[in-house]
């Protein structure tokens, strides 16, 4: 008989949790395989304050609904660098994200996401570290028919495990288990931040009607640090709420490091 791909492997694993179907897919599929979680396994999501508040309904409810216990954590620019939260204290207004670009004095951009870096890989590993971990394995919720995100390096510390792929999961499967589930991510929720810059302007367009007075890119922008698209926000948004119907929907991405938000995916991190 065949060993399922989602045994967990031995030693410290960091589960990520985006906030996205794939990645609360995985989740599920681990604990179908190994029942409760042992301790020496840490499901986190990292809370970028720019989720749809949506999306933090979603994690909450996997925790409650799979009695599961996620860890909730946030970038802090000082020491110890992250902050444990909670559905309830986690930030919906961007604050870990402007704390981030203050103190980096950078405004991230297409060939450098420093915020998926700092804000997510960064601030998940201070907390390991924290709580003693030396190395540990880290699940990615990346499904086999996205190839062009399947080359992820190993890190010092940590050993990456994408078990989608040998389980040759696919988008359609996990649309699927969700059509099968009481619960869902809602309809309309895309990629993890709300108005991200590696989103094509059919989909910013539509998050600029939905949420017309959400000006975090422009005073982000502000602050002097350079751009999220190589040219003013304002100017972004002129042209994509009045000019969409020009613009094709968003094309595959094949960065060096790809990130799934470009795709209209999860920020896997």
């Amino acid at each position: 008989m065949t060993a399922s791909p989602f045994l967990l492997p031995e030693g410290n694993v960091h589960v990520t949790l985006s906030g996205g179907r794939t990645s609360a897919y995985l989740l599920h599929r681990l604990l179908e395989a190994n029942g409760d979680l042992p301790e020496r396994v840490r499901v986190v999501f990292a809370n970028t304050g720019r989720e749809d508040p949506r999306t933090l309904d979603f994690v909450q409810q996997i925790a409650q609904r799979w009695s599961v216990k996620i860890t909730w954590v946030q970038y802090l620019p000082a020491a110890p660098f992250f902050e444990i939260v909670s559905h309830n204290s986690a930030a919906r207004n961007g604050q870990p994200f402007e704390k981030m670009i203050r103190h980096k004095r950078f405004v991230p951009n297409g060939g450098k996401r420093i915020c998926t870096e700092q804000l997510k890989v960064r601030t998940a590993r201070r907390m390991l570290v924290a709580e003693g971990w030396k190395s540990w394995t880290k699940t990615l919720g990346i499904r086999a028919d996205e190839p062009h995100r399947h080359d992820q390096n190993d890190q010092p510390r940590e050993k990456i495990w994408m078990p989608l792929v040998p389980a040759i999961v696919t988008k359609p499967m996990v649309l699927a288990f969700w059509r099968s589930q009481p619960f869902d991510l809602p309809e309309g929720v895309e990629s993890n931040c709300r108005l991200c810059f590696q989103l094509g302007l059919v989909q910013l367009a539509r998050q600029m009607r939905e949420e017309p007075d959400d000006d975090f890119p422009e005073r982000m922008e502000a602050l002097g640090f350079g751009t999220f698209k190589g040219q003013p926000w304002s100017e972004i948004r002129k042209v994509a709420i009045s000019q969409t119907d020009m613009f094709d929907p968003i094309r595959q991405t094949r960065r060096r490091h790809p990130c799934g938000a470009a795709d209209n995916e999860e920020c896997a991190a």
